[in-house]
């Protein structure tokens, strides 16, 4: 009996972290609000959710209000006016709004629950790379506990949407389902089109398990990627052809529908995204993705300071909802992550255990951090500490994994469990206390 206990440990830990993480980032969901929160107007839209709560109220049927700064105000109804991206996300929102009515429950339920499969993929994704269970409630852990995950998990925008169905396309992979997360990451895809960038991790994925020995033969390999791709690229543009009949695309500047079909629409998002160029990284809330990996320019998504409430509701809470990387676990994924570049690139990393989670690692940062790299700094594309959400799971392993390396001197581990639990209170968006 102790040891059935003992084994079903991890995964009572794990529902018990799933469980607190979504209690905590459902709290006060509704504020912050101005006067009474009586009405859906009356709370206020954080960050780029002026933009998706409003498609989704468009997609719903719904006129957004007459306020400043409401977007999408004279898009016709029924379409969807965000078309610069896919809109399986804002189509979740929208058919909250239907079933719950216009408010902040509608809008965030969808992040509340895919920042909880987050946390589960999370979990699998460590457990399929043959990490221990408690490995992975620990990777698990440290993405409910970072500020950026928290936040992007709870308010109404679309990368923890992306962030999601990436981990799981990558677990499923790693577990020997390529067809099945080809079929997640095209899923993904239709909610932001990040999530397209699991075809550079898998392929650096097996790279790396060529460069370090481990690899299948060049056949299967190739039919794995093979399968994973392709399932990616079919289940994509269908689904993406099934939501534009749903929730036409809608060029909201040029005031006209996107035409040409699902390849039409793509080529709109990648035209749109092509434009977003010219950053100038001193002003605004823009920055070069080198300058991610220290934290640099946090992006301050709602402040409000509670001894200048400016007609909100009551004298509190205060509120900081911050595009911001927790600082410790920032600190141990570079430093994890930067072991498993040097060991996948020697071709090291044994035992077997350590070198699946390492080329891992290794395998999501430069998945997904180097076309960043690549759009940023060589092409000059617009981006923003935020994005480095898609980033952060491939930190979560490493930075767990040099945890597990380091128990013996609890000495050093200790303080830093406590800098991880300080920085996920001291930077939760909302403070009750008056």
């Amino acid at each position: 009996m102790r040891n059935k206990i003992a084994s079903r440990a991890p995964l009572l830990a794990l529902a018990a972290l799933c469980a607190l993480s979504f209690g905590v980032r459902a709290a006060w969901i509704g504020l912050p609000c101005h006067g009474s929160c009586q009405t859906a107007n009356a709370h206020i839209l954080i960050f780029d959710e002026r933009y998706y709560v409003n498609a989704a109220r468009v997609i719903a049927g719904i006129r957004p209000a007459a306020i400043p700064g409401a977007a999408y105000r004279h898009a016709p109804l029924g379409g969807d006016p965000n078309a610069e991206h896919p809109q399986l996300a804002k189509l979740i929102m929208a058919g909250s709004i239907e079933l719950l009515g216009d408010g902040p429950w509608a809008w965030r339920l969808g992040s509340l629950i895919f920042g909880t499969l987050a946390i589960l993929g999370m979990f699998a994704l460590v457990r399929w790379s043959g990490g221990g269970p408690w490995l992975a409630v620990g990777a698990a852990a440290l993405m409910a506990s970072d500020n950026l995950m928290l936040v992007q998990g709870r308010i109404a925008t679309l990368e923890i949407y992306v962030v999601a169905a990436m981990v799981w396309s990558v677990a499923l992979y790693v577990r020997g389902r390529p067809i099945s997360a080809g079929v997640v990451a095209g899923i993904g895809a239709c909610m932001k089109l990040f999530a397209l960038d699991v075809v550079v991790v898998l392929a650096v994925l097996e790279l790396a398990r060529w460069r370090t020995g481990v690899a299948a033969g060049a056949r299967a390999v190739a039919l794995r990627l093979a399968g994973a791709l392709g399932t990616m690229a079919g289940s994509f543009i269908g689904l993406l052809a099934v939501l534009d009949q749903i929730a036409p695309p809608y060029d909201n500047a040029a005031r006209r529908f996107v035409s040409d079909g699902p390849f039409g629409h793509l080529w709109h998002m990648i035209s749109y995204g092509s434009h977003q160029t010219g950053l100038t990284a001193a002003h605004g809330i823009a920055s070069r993705p080198w300058q991610w990996l220290g934290d640099f320019k946090p992006i301050p998504y709602l402040t409000i300071d509670p001894a200048h409430p400016g007609g909100l509701k009551g004298d509190h809470p205060a509120v900081h909802f911050l595009g911001f990387i927790s600082p410790p676990i920032l600190l141990a994924g570079l430093v994890g992550t930067a072991v498993a570049l040097w060991a996948t690139a020697r071709g090291r990393g044994q035992p077997a255990y350590d070198g699946a989670l390492l080329r891992l690692a290794a395998a999501w940062f430069l998945g997904t951090f180097g076309p960043f790299l690549i759009a940023g700094d060589a092409l000059n594309r617009t981006t923003y500490l935020y994005y480095m959400a898609i980033v952060m799971p491939g930190m979560y392993v490493a930075a767990a994994w040099l945890a597990r390396r380091l128990w013996n001197r609890r000495w050093l581990v200790y303080p830093w469990l406590v800098l991880v639990a300080t920085g996920a209170i001291v930077l939760y968006p909302v403070t009750p206390l008056p």
